[in-house]
């Protein structure tokens, strides 16, 4: 989009839809207060009616040991609902790492808040809860619907209207940009859902100014910022390469951006592949698309983390576009069209 003026502008300022949503925080550690942080300067100070470090210091002073203390946890968690918690009712309970063995106290603490649904990102396996099963079965008895989004940013939208709420202004990554066409840099970035953590922002502010029309120049500078340990909000997502959830994020931030820039996505492309083919085999089609780390100068590798490929994948499936059989990949014969603009 072409524009009259030359100078570059900044990142438009963050704005949200004001909604009537009332959130409480239990966080522990750098994950959790850097997206308490994060709510709070994009206009969601007002939301958060309770917050509250859960550490497992508190149940071991306040709950002295008498045998396995953890083994008691699990088979009573209202006994050990910290006292100080302060009780709000509310409507979204948000859980923001912390110790796995304490994620037995989420439903007795959902039940005292009166929440109406609990949004459990695993950003780390460290975070995952040891009774994931459990607690999500607890909750749905006492019908409040829960989501353990992996990673975070990965939440996108929800049948639950609590959750959906909350991700038109946090999840994945959402961007309009304007381009300078003569000067061929971006020209402005308007972040139109921010990830929850607050990097998709931080990043976007060192794209103003940035060329565009190299694909790989462009998409080296997105995972450089995203991972940058001293930038501020970088991504907090483990980043084993047995567990990649940052190299995830860092997928889904590219094709955010990508596509806002109107540079195919990874999603569109591994479509188009598919429907060229006609008929492609799974793991050689991810092995060609993932590729190996960082190799950016491959033209054929689209995303970093095979997490995002299968992600991707998968929503494909659910849109009707394509069709699993067995080990392959086929066009769906009866897929919309017009949507994506790989196929336009």
């Amino acid at each position: 989009m072409r524009q009259d003026s030359s100078a570059m502008e900044m990142v438009n300022a963050y704005s949200v839809e004001q909604v009537n949503l009332r959130i409480y925080v239990i966080y522990r550690g750098p994950f959790g207060e850097q997206v308490v942080n994060n709510l709070a300067m994009k206009g969601f100070a007002d939301k958060i009616f309770g917050i509250y470090e859960l550490k497992p210091e508190t149940i071991l002073e306040r709950q002295p040991p008498n045998g396995n203390v953890w083994s008691k946890l699990w088979e009573e968690p209202e006994r050990y609902v910290p006292e100080d918690l302060p009780t709000v009712e509310s409507d979204l309970l948000l859980v923001l790492g912390i110790h796995p063995k304490l994620g037995d106290l989420i439903p007795p603490i959902a039940r005292r808040l009166k929440v109406r649904a609990v949004l459990y990102p695993i950003d780390d396996r460290a975070m995952a809860p040891e009774a994931k099963r459990t607690i999500q079965e607890d909750l749905e008895r006492m019908g409040v619907h829960v989501e353990f989004p992996e990673p975070f940013c990965t939440l996108d939208r929800s049948e639950n209207e609590v959750i959906a709420e909350f991700a038109k202004s946090f999840g994945r990554p959402r961007f309009k940009i304007t381009l300078d066409e003569d000067m061929k840099v971006i020209r402005s970035i308007q972040v139109l859902r921010d990830t929850p953590s607050g990097t998709a922002s931080a990043v976007a502010q060192k794209l103003v100014g940035f060329p565009y029309s190299e694909r790989e120049i462009l998409l080296r500078k997105i995972y450089e910022e995203h991972h940058n340990e001293n930038a501020e909000n970088y991504c907090l997502a483990e980043m084993d390469p047995a567990c990649p959830l940052m190299q995830e994020a860092g997928d889904l931030l590219k094709d955010a951006i990508f596509e806002a820039c109107g540079w195919p996505t990874a999603k569109e492309i591994i479509l188009k592949r598919i429907v060229e083919g006609g008929e492609v085999d799974i793991e050689r089609l991810e092995e060609t698309v993932v590729g190996k780390p960082g190799d950016w100068a491959n033209v054929d590798k689209l995303c970093e983390a095979n997490r995002t490929f299968q992600l991707y994948v998968e929503e494909l499936i659910k849109e009707g576009r394509i069709v699993k059989v067995g080990s392959r990949l086929k066009p769906s014969p009866n897929r919309p069209l017009g949507s994506i603009s790989a196929e336009s």
